[in-house]
Formats: structure tokens, C-alpha cells, sequence
């Protein structure tokens, strides 16, 4: 009974030693952290045709989650991985020295080789803005400090691999069945042209920041990072007869209309909060 006795309280006193090393553990113990993420950004293109010009910047959003695991040999170095999903757009102009035009029916933007119907209409464009959503796959090396009171300081360098899930398309301009006659001016909203951006996009960027522990194990990160996109956004359509932008226009979308693809690279300065448990 006596050594019975002995047991439960040697349990109690085990559990007790063990609940509070639990407790005492520091966040700058933790070799991993996971929480959600959210950020909003500015989106700068470089474009890559004269017909076509960035029309100012556009914006992102960005909100999912993320990870950091340390390294078992240090607590300064760590990777960060994780899932996001990016809204965007992406603006342009046709302020070149060629008028730009696309053959359309309803809410379908046309390509070269698809037949020319009674129901085609033409548009002359003016201004177009991409609504793409992507899911991002971001990796990071995390180069960080020991904390100093309650804030640990840190940089990241490292890839976001991309991959396009939606994209819809405004337009502004002139929109006539027939382009020897002027258009009305229209605006074309939540156009699809198939395969106008490509699925894969990948940004090589570096970020600093501070993690603030605020709360037990709970810190609030914000971070400042410029990511440049290095794979272009849009597809090279000419040499398979697939672009869907003409720019001579004199001969309603066949015969001798000169096609060309869009051609863009894209850079993003990102401020991104995150909270770690």
C-alpha cells in the first residue's frame, strides 16, 4: 500500500516537472513555428513589346499560411515554407506606335487560327487589366538573431514558386463589327483568353523583418520583402498561330493582320504580418 503510495506521488511530481518545462519553454527555443500569414503589395511590369506599355502599378494581396523550422546544428538559421494564395492585377496600355486590336465573341477573346463567324465583333484596345489568382509555394533560408528582449530580427532569401489557378481580363477601348467603321467606346469586363498567361511564374526575392514575442510562445511578425520575377507572365503564342493581338486591323481579323504575343516580366515590392504559435 505504502509503495503504492510512493508511486502516485513520484507520478504527481514527474507530471508536475514536465508540465513545467513545458511552460518555461522560450519561443527562441521552439525549433518550429507556424501560424497565418497576410500581406499587400504593389505590382511593377516590364514590358517586353513596343505595341504595349505599364499602365502605372498594380496591387497584390496575399494571406495563407506559413512555417519556420530551424536547423538542428542552430536556432540563427532556419528555412520558411509555406501555402499562399495571391490576388493581383496587372495593368497595361496600347500607347505604341500601332494601333491594337482583338477579335472577340461574348465574353471570349478569339485566337489567329480560330474561324472568323458572323458573331465576331472587334475591339480596339486601350487599356487591359489582368485579375489572375495564383497559389504560391514560397521557400526561404531565414537568417535571424537571438532575441533581444522581446524582439528577434531576421532576413529571408529565397524563391516563390507560383502556379496560375483563374484569370479574368478588362478591357477598355473601341469595340465595331467592322473596323473600317469607328467604334463606340466600351469596356469589356471579365473577358477569358485561353492561354494568354502562363501557369508557372517564379520570383527570386529577399525580405527583412522583426518578430515581436507578445504573448507566451505567440510572436507577431511583419516583414518588407521585393521579389523579381525572373519567368516571363505571358506565353509566346506567334510561332504556333495561337496569339490573340493583331495590330494592322485593316482586314477584319484575317488575311495579312499582323499578330504578336504579349511579352512581360514582373516585379512586386510586398509588406507581409504573420502570426506564429
Amino acid at each position: 500500500m505504502r509503495s503504492m503510495s510512493i508511486k502516485r506521488v513520484s507520478s504527481v511530481i514527474f507530471s508536475t516537472f514536465i508540465a513545467v518545462g513545458v511552460q518555461s519553454q522560450t519561443v527562441g527555443d521552439k525549433s518550429l513555428q507556424a501560424g497565418l500569414v497576410g500581406g499587400v503589395g504593389i505590382s511593377m511590369l516590364k514590358m517586353g513589346t513596343n505595341n504595349l506599355s505599364a499602365n502605372g502599378v498594380g496591387a497584390t494581396f496575399t494571406m495563407g499560411t506559413n512555417f519556420t523550422k530551424a536547423f538542428k546544428e542552430t536556432k540563427n538559421l532556419a528555412y520558411t515554407f509555406g501555402l499562399e494564395f495571391d490576388i493581383e492585377n496587372l495593368k497595361y496600355k496600347a500607347d505604341g506606335p500601332n494601333d491594337v486590336y482583338y477579335r472577340y465573341t461574348d465574353k471570349v477573346i478569339k485566337r489567329e487560327l480560330e474561324t472568323v463567324s458572323t458573331t465576331d465583333k472587334f475591339f480596339n484596345l486601350s487599356e487591359r487589366t489582368y485579375n489572375p489568382i495564383y497559389i504560391s509555394l514560397p521557400i526561404y533560408l531565414n537568417f535571424r538573431t537571438e532575441f533581444i528582449g522581446d524582439f528577434r530580427y531576421f532576413a529571408n532569401f529565397g524563391l516563390r514558386n507560383r502556379f496560375l489557378v483563374s484569370n479574368k481580363i478588362n478591357d477598355i477601348g473601341y469595340s465595331t463589327d467592322n473596323l473600317t467603321v469607328p467604334g463606340n467606346n466600351t469596356e469589356n469586363v471579365d473577358m477569358t483568353s485561353k492561354g494568354e498567361l502562363f501557369v508557372f511564374n517564379s520570383n527570386i526575392g529577399f525580405s527583412g523583418g522583426a518578430e515581436w514575442n507578445f504573448a507566451g510562445t505567440t510572436v507577431l511578425k511583419a516583414e518588407l520583402g521585393y521579389y523579381y520575377g525572373f519567368v516571363p507572365l505571358f506565353i509566346d503564342k506567334t510561332k504556333n498561330e495561337k496569339s490573340s493581338l493583331f495590330t494592322s486591323g485593316l482586314n477584319n481579323g484575317t488575311g495579312n493582320d499582323v499578330y504578336f504575343s504579349n511579352k512581360s516580366t514582373q516585379n512586386q515590392v510586398v509588406l507581409k504580418v504573420s502570426i506564429l504559435f
